[in-house]
């Protein structure tokens, strides 16, 4: 989990509404996702309560046992106590809101106007997910209230002054990885129940909850296997698209070629042109709404209005575009994000001693077993085309047999001393 969490953990969900046991113990999973973008478990605190000190004592024991890594945005549920301990312990971390949740709970408090009024509801949803810049979103939220008589309620002005942890216009500028909701947690709690019953006791949730551990880093395996064995299909033969498939996984590529099949329909308007600075307006053809997107030759450095690259961590179609248009044909380096890539394991991460801390010995075996195995059947397959091939590899398959006993034997005589 430390290995994990240091790899994937700018972002994490944090949720405490599970319940472990007949008397109502909260588990409280930190989970995020791994670059297959699948859900990957940083933590599993067992809480005696939901109290202020304890998240207090969570957090700090989180910071404790990561070497003190700090998550760059954590989402969490509208609990007050826990709110007020992220502000304390993790000033740094962007605390956001789970975006579902605030738009169910609008459906409850604004139900009467979101059934007077076919537009109330897209408004509002318009305020929360829309906008690029500040002006915009309180030009958007004035209008929606004078438009519906809603300047005088309660729960707006309550929601209106937490507007940073749930409109995207204040999201936009740092890395989510492309998560808006809590759903994550809460898809998680609904696998948990199929390991997990109220009746365990704290020996017995630890055996079944690393079970689901293992399948989770089982299911990561197989994807890294299958992506080591295939090689995706491009819609558009061009350069750019062949460098994301080499660098990115599979899941993260389709989404990347998505967004550059919609920078083919853009069109683009030059704003000025002062080199090295060039900015542009884009837009998708048919649509008014023009995006800002400014390049600097210089460095190759690009920014969006969308912000998209910042929040999800890999360029918007509007960039895409924009590079086209300066002939740049490969991915500049700082647009690849490693958490996205095929390498995101690569590398070793250290504890607060300065060692080197060691993942599951199992996880090691399983990826060199499946490893050695993919070679040996691909030489294998080749030998058999020739009998004199296959005897050859025949006789040196055995030859290997014996080094590899003796390698081994090697190792148990200097252990056991």
């Amino acid at each position: 989990m430390v290995v994990d969490y240091d790899l994937f953990g700018d972002v994490v969900c944090f949720d405490t509404t599970y319940r472990t046991n007949k008397n109502h113990r909260p588990l409280a999973p930190i989970i995020g996702v791994n670059h297959h973008r699948q859900t990957m478990v940083f933590g599993a605190p067992l809480l005696y309560d939901e109290t202020a000190k304890t998240f207090s004592c969570l957090f700090q024991t989180l910071l404790k046992a990561t070497c003190g890594k700090k998550p760059v945005t954590i989402f969490i549920d509208q609990d007050p106590a826990m709110a007020k301990e992220i502000a304390k312990v993790l000033p740094e971390s962007h605390h956001h809101l789970c975006r579902w949740h605030i738009y169910q709970n609008a459906l409850k408090k604004l139900n009467r106007y979101f059934q007077s009024s076919n537009s109330c509801a897209a408004e509002f949803k318009s305020c929360m997910c829309d906008h690029e810049y500040e002006d915009d979103f309180f030009q958007a939220w004035e209008s929606m209230l004078d438009k519906h008589g809603l300047q005088e309620n309660s729960w707006l002005k309550f929601i209106f002054e937490v507007r940073e942890k749930w409109a995207m216009v204040y999201g936009r500028n740092h890395f989510c990885a492309n998560i808006t909701t809590t759903q994550l947690s809460e898809s998680f709690n609904s696998r948990l129940r199929h390991y997990l019953k109220s009746t365990n006791n704290v020996l017995e949730f630890f055996s079944h909850f690393d079970r689901l551990l293992e399948d989770l880093r089982h299911n990561e395996l197989d994807s890294s296997y299958d992506m080591s064995q295939h090689l995706l299909v491009l819609k558009v033969e061009v350069l750019l698209l062949k460098n994301s498939r080499d660098v990115h996984t599979p899941k993260i590529f389709n989404f990347f070629q998505e967004e550059y099949k919609k920078s083919l329909d853009m069109v683009v308007n030059t704003c000025y042109d002062i080199s090295p600075l060039f900015e542009y307006k884009v837009r998708m053809y048919g649509h008014t709404r023009e995006h800002k997107v400014i390049f600097n030759s210089m460095d190759q450095t690009i920014v969006c209005s969308c912000n998209k690259f910042e929040f999800v961590g890999f360029l918007c179609s509007h960039a895409l575009k924009v590079l086209d248009i300066q002939n740049i044909k490969l991915l500049p380096s700082r647009y690849i994000l490693k958490q996205w890539t095929k390498q995101a394991r690569v590398g070793c991460v250290l504890d607060s001693y300065g060692c080197i801390v060691k993942e599951d010995p199992k996880l090691d075996i399983t990826n060199r077993y499946k490893y050695l195995c993919r070679n040996a059947v691909n030489i294998a397959s080749k030998a058999a085309e020739t009998e004199e091939a296959s005897m050859f590899l025949a006789k040196k398959m055995i030859e290997l047999n014996l080094d590899v006993e003796r390698i081994l034997k090697k190792k148990t005589r200097f252990t056991f001393q």
